[in-house]
C-alpha cells in the first residue's frame, strides 16, 4: 500500500516543538515498512527526514496529485486532513493529541485520539500557550491495528 505521512504541524514562532507533533514517527515507519508499505513523506524544508521519498514544499496542485494517488494518508492535525476532505482524497488516520477530533476531525477518517482528559482547556487559543506531551498521544501499535483492522483499497477508501 501507498501511504502518505504529514508528520508535523507548523513551526511555533516561539520555537517550542508544537505540541500536535506526533512522537512516534520513528516506530511507526518501521512498523510500516516492516508491513511492505510504501511510504512517501511530505512537509516543509528543514523538518526531519522519516523516509528516503521525502517531499518538501510542493505546489497545492502537485500536492493534490499526491494525495489522490495514495491508497491512504496518516498525519498529525495538520493541513492535510483538511485538504484531503476538502478534495475528496479519500480516508486517512489522523493522529490527535491536544485538539479536538469532534471538532477538527472529519468523520471519513480514523480519528485516533489516546483520552479526552488530554484535550487542551481552549481549543480556539494559540499553540504557544501549550506544552509538548508526548504522553498525549497513540502508540504506533493502535495506529497500526487500525491500519490492518480495516480494508482499504485504492483512493484510501475502505470496501
Amino acid at each position: 500500500m501507498k501511504i502518505l505521512i504529514s508528520p508535523y504541524s507548523k513551526y511555533l514562532r516561539n520555537g517550542a516543538v508544537n505540541p500536535k507533533n506526533y512522537p512516534y514517527w520513528e516506530e511507526l515507519v518501521s512498523k510500516l515498512k516492516n508491513r511492505g508499505h510504501e511510504i512517501i513523506q511530505i512537509g516543509v524544508a528543514n523538518e526531519k527526514k522519516l523516509v528516503e521519498d521525502c517531499r518538501f514544499n510542493m505546489a497545492l496542485p502537485q500536492l493534490e496529485d499526491l494525495l489522490k494517488e495514495c491508497d491512504l494518508f496518516i498525519s498529525v492535525d495538520n493541513f492535510i486532513p483538511h485538504m484531503a476532505h476538502y478534495i475528496g482524497a479519500g480516508q486517512g488516520i489522523v493522529l490527535f493529541g491536544q485538539s479536538d477530533p469532534n471538532i477538527f476531525g472529519y468523520p471519513e477518517n480514523i480519528n485516533l485520539l489516546r483520552d479526552r482528559k488530554h484535550l487542551r482547556e481552549k481549543q480556539f487559543d494559540m499553540w504557544e500557550a501549550v506544552g509538548f506531551n508526548p504522553d498525549v498521544f497513540v502508540y504506533p501499535d493502535i495506529v497500526m491495528s487500525n491500519l490492518e483492522n480495516n480494508k482499504w483499497v485504492s483512493g484510501g477508501k475502505k470496501e
